[in-house]
């Protein structure tokens, strides 16, 4: 008869384990410095899409008529249809939001309408009420990818507050009828050495 000692000894044992995987799992992490944070750039794809097309004439700097007084700091157009954004920015200023991309690009969106500047597709205003894709209706919408694999997600309300969530993201603002498959912006294929580089 072993006295009842066996169960605490494997108790015993069993935390003194615990304690050791404890112990090598916070030496064995990888340091990641607040330096190392406060420098990082995330890249996301951006492209808007009118009935069967993309519109062309995005901007591939940050020239798109605003005046330099009322640009943010964190977010930036890197190239045509590529935007790099700061996400310790604007997370901390709660602007890692789809907004922040329609304010670099001067784009007004709000449920049933996007109005563009005179830079961007002539100016044009495109509007539920107004604008057809040949016969059929169309609607607003905003179509999200998390990576240039994965599923997308679709946004038909409060546009503007669509979340950015992570390097590599693919978002395409959209003007379709129901029966359209919104693509990815062309610029999708430009994240991956961007992000391999992030």
């Amino acid at each position: 008869m072993q006295g009842g000692t066996l169960f605490p000894t494997m108790i015993f044992v069993i935390c003194i384990l615990g304690v050791a995987l404890i112990a090598y799992a916070r030496q064995s992490q990888e340091q990641v410095s607040a330096l190392d944070t406060a420098k990082q750039n995330y890249y996301t794809a951006f492209g808007i899409y009118k009935c069967d097309d993309f519109v062309g004439s995005l901007p591939a700097v940050q020239d798109v008529g605003a005046d330099a007084a009322t640009l943010k700091a964190g977010a930036y157009i890197e190239s045509a249809g590529v935007i790099r954004w700061e996400p310790q920015v604007l997370s901390g200023e709660r602007r890692a939001n789809l907004q922040t991309i329609f304010d670099l690009y001067g784009i007004e969106v709000t449920n049933d309408s996007i109005k563009f500047p005179q830079t961007i597709n002539n100016g044009e205003t495109i509007s539920e009420t107004d604008t057809k894709c040949g016969d059929k209706d169309a609607s607003v919408q905003v179509s999200v990818w998390d990576s240039k694999i994965s599923s997308s997600k679709i946004s038909i309300a409060d546009l503007g507050k669509v979340r950015l969530t992570g390097n590599g993201m693919a978002i395409t603002l959209a003007f379709v009828p129901k029966d359209v498959e919104v693509p990815q912006p062309a610029s999708t294929s430009d994240l991956e050495l961007l992000t391999l580089n992030s």
